[in-house]
């Protein structure tokens, strides 16, 4: 297929500048290749043409640091790609799995820790790759997700198929492709130009004009006042923030709906708060915010609500504006007109600190619609004293150059015993050759600190027993291959054994157990003044309790959620209590079922029974989030939480009384229209 037929059945006229200069320099021909161009320069559009290059006869992975990015190039991909007979998968949870199902499909979507799974299960289908694309490969800087990506990306380049890692604009990509030893293709291209100003409080400051605007209030209006159908993102830093924000730009961007997008933001909003079978008070706030053409959008989001946005933002194009935290900047696709990025500033803990610039050149990239504006414009908004710090820092700056995060050794463990168990690494020599072809060797050269690291974790995976050395042979024990394969720190293993090894141990016990996890943080939160009621508690439900544990409260009233959840604590409720919103509530519910598995799974490994039931009871109770005298009712097809309590109410506690009820009394009580 000619290139130009191609792009036709892709659904693109012609290559843009970025496009064009890829082809030109050996995309298509190099087995390894490094692009960096800015956010929406058209990088996708590489892979797909990778994908269906004529030399590309196998299989296809496209591998993302984030699920919400895996969901959204999967469909985006299904619907470029299958109309040419390409089947496309995704796979993003179930880390316990060699997922064979995904043998079936040319082109696998997956995040980095799904990737890392595959290899550590030996998923058969992986020798079939011709094609990895790694894309946000400047995550390799994130501390909490690129030891991870470097170690796949490391993996990969002993597949021996072709690599195509996509970057946003970084000083130091030459160091990237010299790590890889790949081709090394730049560009400065975007497909409308950027305009970026300040806002110091009075006035925006742009390169050669200066426009009266005091807020993010004052911003929002002058970007939708610039052309009809504009829209803008605003970036704040806490979800409490982007709510608070939102709603009072409701009158604002109500003033700019017609009559026709004033109907359609009214049915996004009934939809949104419907979205869960009760809605919470972030319910009624997103759909008040949505009836007046604006949303905020957080973790605290439910994925449907999360849907709703994008569409009314995207394709009906009737919410105006989204404010929200900058998670949404890691890739996800919402390009706006403008771009307002309020916070600058972070705490750390100790004190504010500016945001690195290349986040903010993320965020900033998403001005400009190629199909709706001649321009996307930027503001940063600080304060006067700030104004030329930040003019220095963000606009004439350079974004940071991206460093190796794999020397840690909490990092190290769990790949250790990854590379140790899966055959990779045998040996000291095996283990230290592999870190040896890591982007941290080649930034740092020296690597005898990352060896001491290494030997160090080792020492500890032997205490563990999850390694043994025999003589100069590194083996994982079938504990210690278990572990691994659950893809679990092995300290979290630990604790699971020791856990599992006490008597007399409770469900709540359990539920401290899990929650002591590397796995389970961020723990939740404490609220001033609530210190001593927790101490007070614990200790009056504790023999012993951990105090010398600094985390010990924390750990405790996590477990508190998870024991409110399972008792069906409904997500007001838990909102109320802990300050926990839904999305976030479901997101931690199923890593805790994920942790309560691994529990599971250990307990089996080590032939104890009653353990083995009891955390398999405790993992479908977090999983539905109910009570024990549910379980049977769950286990029927489309019957969750809600349902399962209005049967049992209704005295129907069993799948043989539900089949013994008729279809207009089942109905009446699903819907709960009855009494109990």
């Amino acid at each position: 297929m000619e290139l130009q037929e191609q792009l036709q059945k892709l659904g693109y006229e012609s290559l843009n500048p970025l496009q064009k200069q890829a082809i030109s320099e050996g995309l298509l021909e190099e087995e390894r290749v490094v692009v960096s161009a800015p956010t929406a320069s058209g990088k996708t559009l590489l892979a797909l043409l990778s994908i269906l290059a004529p030399r590309m006869k196998k299989k296809a992975v496209y591998v993302v640091p984030l699920r919400a990015l895996a969901s959204e190039k999967h469909t985006e991909f299904k619907q470029s790609l299958e109309p040419l007979g390409f089947s496309v998968g995704v796979s993003t949870g179930d880390l316990d799995s060699s997922s064979e199902q995904l043998a079936a499909y040319d082109v696998v979507v997956v995040t980095s820790e799904k990737m890392d799974s595959l290899l550590r299960h030996g998923a058969p289908w992986i020798k079939d790759v011709g094609l990895a694309v790694v894309d946000e490969v400047h995550v390799l800087n994130d501390a909490s997700r690129g030891a991870t990506l470097e170690i796949v990306i490391t993996k990969l380049l002993g597949l021996g198929c072709k690599l195509l890692c996509l970057s946003a604009t970084i000083p130091n990509a030459y160091d990237i492709a010299k790590w890889l030893d790949a081709k090394l293709i730049l560009s400065t291209y975007r497909p409308t130009p950027l305009k970026l100003g300040v806002c110091d409080g009075k006035s925006v400051h742009f390169d050669a004009a200066k426009v009266a605007a005091e807020d993010e209030h004052d911003l929002v209006r002058l970007a939708l006042s610039e052309k009809q159908g504009a829209q803008a993102l605003v970036f704040v830093y806490t979800r409490r923030n982007a709510e608070t924000l939102a709603d009072e730009l409701r009158k604002t961007t109500k003033a700019f709906l017609s009559e026709e997008e004033k109907e359609e933001c009214a049915l996004l909003a009934e939809k949104a708060l419907k979205a869960l079978g009760q809605p919470t008070s972030q319910c009624h706030a997103l759909a008040d915010c949505l009836k007046d053409g604006v949303a905020f959008h957080h973790a605290g989001i439910c994925n449907r609500q999360r849907e709703l946005i994008e569409r009314g933002f995207k394709k009906d194009r009737c919410v105006k504006a989204i404010v929200c935290t900058t998670t949404l900047a890691m890739g996800i696709d919402y390009p706006a007109s403008w771009v307002i990025v309020r916070d600058l500033k972070r705490f750390n803990g100790a004190f504010s600190e500016f945001i690195p610039a290349l986040e903010v050149a993320q965020m900033t990239g998403r001005a400009g619609r190629p199909r709706y504006d001649d321009k996307g414009v930027g503001v940063l908004c600080c304060a006067p004293k700030d104004r030329e710090a930040v003019i220095e820092r963000y606009i004439f700056g350079k974004p940071e150059d991206i460093f190796s995060k794999l020397s840690s050794e909490p990092v190290l463990r769990s790949h250790c015993l990854g590379l140790i168990s899966s055959s990779d690494c045998n040996d000291f020599p095996s283990l230290f050759g592999f870190f040896e072809r890591t982007f941290y060797a080649h930034q740092y050269g020296d690597i005898s600190s990352l060896c001491g690291n290494v030997e160090r974790v080792v020492e500890l995976l032997k205490e563990l027993d999850f390694v043994r050395q025999r003589g100069d042979s590194l083996v994982a024990t079938p504990v210690g291959k278990r572990v691994a394969e659950l893809y679990i720190d092995p300290l979290s293993a630990s604790e699971f054994i020791d856990f599992i090894g006490k008597k007399e141990t409770g469900v709540f016990d359990a539920l401290l157990a899990i929650n002591s996890a590397t796995e389970a943080k961020p723990l939740v939160s404490l609220k001033r003044g609530e210190e001593q009621t927790l101490w007070e508690e614990a200790y009056a439900l504790f023999e012993e309790f951990p105090a010398h544990d600094h985390e010990i409260l924390e750990k405790y009233k996590s477990a508190k959620l998870l024991n409110a959840w399972i008792n069906e604590s409904g997500e007001e409720d838990v909102l109320t209590e802990f300050q926990i919103p839904p999305g976030v509530l479901h997101s931690r519910m199923r890593n805790m079922e994920w942790l309560a598995y691994a529990m599971q799974e250990i307990a089996f490994m080590l032939n104890a029974s009653f353990a083995y039931k009891n955390a398999k009871i405790l993992r479908t109770r977090i999983k539905h989030g109910i009570k024990e005298e549910l379980l049977p009712l769950c286990k029927m097809r489309g019957i969750g939480r809600v349902r399962a309590r209005r049967l049992w109410n209704s005295g129907i506690k069993t799948p043989e009384a539900f089949e013994a009820r008729s279809k207009d009394e089942l109905k009446a009580i699903l819907a709960g229209k009855t009494k109990a």
